[in-house]
């Protein structure tokens, strides 16, 4: 995530499910987002993936 491709609408599910506009929880939601794209060689994140994310906040 945070990159200029990245869904407008999967951005919203990811602050109203897991960041609410937290930085610190973006910060943390987008390294274990990273982890995953790159475990899984995904090339952008979908829903099943922020949600596997979610799962390893804090």
């Amino acid at each position: 995530m945070g990159r200029a491709d990245a869904d407008p609408d999967d951005i919203a599910f990811a602050d109203s499910h897991a960041a609410h506009g937290n930085f610190r929880a973006w910060a943390q939601l987008t390294a274990h987002t990273r982890t995953a794209l790159a475990r899984t060689g995904r090339p952008r994140a979908d829903r099943e993936l922020l949600r596997w994310a979610f799962s390893r906040l804090a």
